[in-house]
C-alpha cells in the first residue's frame, strides 16, 4: 500500500504542476482577450471559450489536489467530539462520500463523454471530448485519493507523507 500511496502522491504533485501552467495559460489568454478588446479593438474569437475550458480542467483536477491535501470542503462541525475512534468513523465515512461522489463522477463522465463528445466547440472547433474528458479523468483520481485517504484512516502514513493540515 505504500507503493499505492506514494504513487497517488507522485500523481498530485503532478497535477499541482499541471494545474498551476492551466493557471498561467488562463491568465495570459485572459490578459491578451482583455489586452485586445479594449485597447486594439478586436477580439480573439475564441478566447472565451479556451478560458471556460481550461478552467474545467483546471476545478476538476484541482479538486484532487485539494482533497490529498485536506484543503477541500469537509464536515468539521464534529471534530471537536467524540474520541479517537468516532473521528476515525467520521473520516472513514467522509471519505467514503468523497469516493462515492467519484464514481458517479467517473461513470456518469464516460456515458457523457460518449453521448456527447464527438461535437465540436463553436469557435475552435476542437472536439469537445478533450473538454469532457475532464470530468471522469477528475471522477477517477478523486475516487482512488478517497480510497488512500481511507486506508490512512487505519494505517497513518509517515507525517512527510500527509496533507498540509496534518503537517502544520
Amino acid at each position: 500500500m505504500n507503493r499505492i500511496r506514494s504513487n497517488v502522491r507522485a500523481i498530485v504533485i503532478g497535477l499541482d504542476h499541471v494545474i498551476g501552467w492551466i493557471l498561467v495559460a488562463l491568465v495570459v489568454l485572459n490578459g491578451a482577450s482583455v489586452f485586445m478588446r479594449y485597447v486594439m479593438l478586436d477580439s480573439i474569437s475564441w478566447s472565451e471559450e479556451g478560458i471556460r475550458y481550461l478552467a474545467c480542467w483546471m476545478a476538476l483536477l484541482g479538486g484532487v489536489s485539494a482533497a490529498w491535501m485536506d484543503e477541500h470542503l469537509d464536515m468539521n462541525l464534529f471534530d471537536e467530539i467524540g474520541g479517537g475512534t468516532f473521528q476515525a468513523v467520521q473520516r472513514v465515512g467522509l471519505q467514503f462520500l468523497n469516493f462515492i461522489f467519484g464514481v458517479v463522477l467517473t461513470w456518469q463522465g464516460v456515458i457523457y463523454c460518449m453521448k456527447s463528445g464527438m461535437q465540436t466547440a463553436p469557435s475552435t472547433g476542437i472536439l469537445m471530448v478533450f473538454v469532457y474528458a475532464s470530468i471522469p479523468i477528475g471522477g477517477f483520481l478523486l475516487a482512488l485519493v478517497s480510497l488512500v485517504k481511507i486506508y490512512d484512516v487505519f494505517v497513518p502514513p509517515a507525517i512527510s507523507d500527509q496533507g498540509a493540515k496534518h503537517v502544520l
